[in-house]
């Protein structure tokens, strides 16, 4: 699935964050989104997924238009959203939150059980209160909370914060495989940029709520290169 956004202005309320922002995600590639604290990075993906309003631009997928969409319906497109914050259902148990995410899809239960076989720990931890996981736990539930609706394009915002390394492994081998399938990502990335830009294929830097350049991710392994781009964009 292919996501363009086109001078996109976007924000809360009054206060405008995002000034005529142009985005690509190529279908099948992870595309990765850096930039400093307060860029915009995150207004973007909420506003792609729904959440936040569009002012002017329009944001498409695969040519079909969701610039108007409310969250529900950007879901029932194709798009699942983790955020980087408030991304469970605390005090609802595991299997509560994977039955909560599914409700709008059909065959709910063969849903569910396909994700207690792809992340297991989630199984072991079915009857669990959200709020009692692990990080790197509720981490894995907000992944596979977003995927229980079998989505062609999946946002994640930043979703190794914190974590301990097994679980930054765990979720970039999730995704590589995700994208083998021919799944679309898009990665905002704020911790760990060196292991995610070797499996991504484009990176677009952002700041002040405007996309400031766009260039192969292998060009930011380069020594020094990353610490260059993010003191220009700063």
């Amino acid at each position: 699935m292919k996501l363009d956004v086109s001078a996109l202005h976007s924000g809360y309320g009054k206060v405008t964050i995002l000034h005529g922002v142009n985005f690509v995600a190529q279908s099948g590639e992870i595309t990765c989104v850096l930039g400093p604290n307060g860029a915009g990075k995150s207004t973007l993906m909420k506003t792609i997924a729904g959440h936040l309003s569009v002012n002017k631009g329009e944001i498409t997928v695969n040519g079909r238009f969701i610039t108007k969409d409310k969250a529900l319906n950007v879901t029932r497109s194709g798009v699942a959203y983790v955020p980087q914050e408030y991304n469970v259902f605390a005090e609802m148990t595991v299997r509560d939150n994977l039955i909560a995410s599914a409700l709008s899809f059909s065959n709910t239960r063969a849903r569910i059980d396909n994700t207690y076989e792809r992340f297991p720990i989630l199984k072991e931890r079915s009857g669990q209160l959200a709020s009692t996981l692990s990080g790197g736990e509720r981490q894995t539930l907000a992944v596979a909370n977003a995927l229980i609706g079998s989505p062609k394009l999946l946002i994640l915002d930043e979703p190794t914060a914190g974590l301990a390394p097994i679980f930054v492994d765990l979720i970039v081998e999730w995704v590589c495989e995700l994208v083998q399938s021919g799944m679309t990502v898009v990665w905002v990335v704020e911790q760990n940029p060196e292991k995610i830009l070797k499996i991504s294929t484009t990176t677009w830097m952002f700041d002040s709520g405007c996309n400031q350049e766009t260039l192969p991710s292998s060009d930011l392994l380069k020594p020094g290169k990353l610490e260059e781009m993010l003191l220009q964009n700063h």
